[in-house]
């Protein structure tokens, strides 16, 4: 048998092969970028922020109405992820205000809260939480103001917001909300006002460090 025909053969069975053994080795060299893991999201975060708040005493079995007051709040909450949709934290919100005779009040709010992500991929968010609250003279307007002092009274909270830049060390939300203060009972030296509950209602945004 001649040696050419063998040697054609080989020749070209090697340039069929080439082809492919570049692809293969180009693959190879790639694989273990495309396999790199997404880096996990940090477990502790951090909200500063605030916003408007409109503030309303109301008494639930008093015919006088108290009037709404507009100001401004101040929110710090600080917490942990729990995993992919749930966080737990505490919240500190700090409410300032006047009254109508000019006399200067304000609330102070220290709660537990949960927040919750129904959808993974989306940034809207629910929150709510329960705690105390500290009242600096009574923000339910009689005409008749008592003396100045400090109450401590059950806070609850509840809202939503949307988070922006969930993926990034640094984010951005906007949140809207509620905080209800119970007081209990108001007396004065002409009348008495039982069940006297506080209302705060805010819409702002805040700072989000992951």
């Amino acid at each position: 048998m001649s040696r050419r025909p063998v040697r054609a053969l080989l020749v070209v069975t090697a340039l069929a092969c080439a082809p492919h053994a570049s692809a293969w080795a180009q693959t190879s060299q790639d694989a273990p970028a495309a396999a790199a893991p997404s880096p996990e999201p940090a477990r502790l975060w951090m909200v500063a922020g605030g916003g408007s708040t409109t503030v309303r005493g109301d008494c639930r079995e008093c015919s006088h109405e108290g009037p709404y007051r507009h100001t401004g709040g101040v929110l710090l909450d600080a917490g942990v992820r729990v995993n992919d949709r749930m966080d737990g934290g505490v919240e500190l919100f700090w409410v300032p205000g006047t009254s109508t005779e000019g006399d200067r009040n304000r609330a102070t709010f220290l709660l537990g809260i949960a927040q919750f992500r129904p959808w993974r991929s989306k940034g809207f968010f629910l929150k709510g939480g329960m705690g105390f609250a500290w009242v600096r003279n009574w923000i339910y307007e009689v005409g008749e103001a008592p003396p100045p002092y400090t109450s401590k009274a059950l806070g609850l909270t509840y809202g939503a917001g949307w988070a922006f830049r969930r993926a990034e060390r640094v984010g951005l939300e906007i949140f809207g909300s509620q905080h209800v203060i119970t007081l209990g009972d108001l007396e004065t030296s002409s009348a008495r006002y039982e069940n006297v509950v506080g209302n705060l209602w805010s819409i702002g945004a805040a700072v989000v460090i992951r």
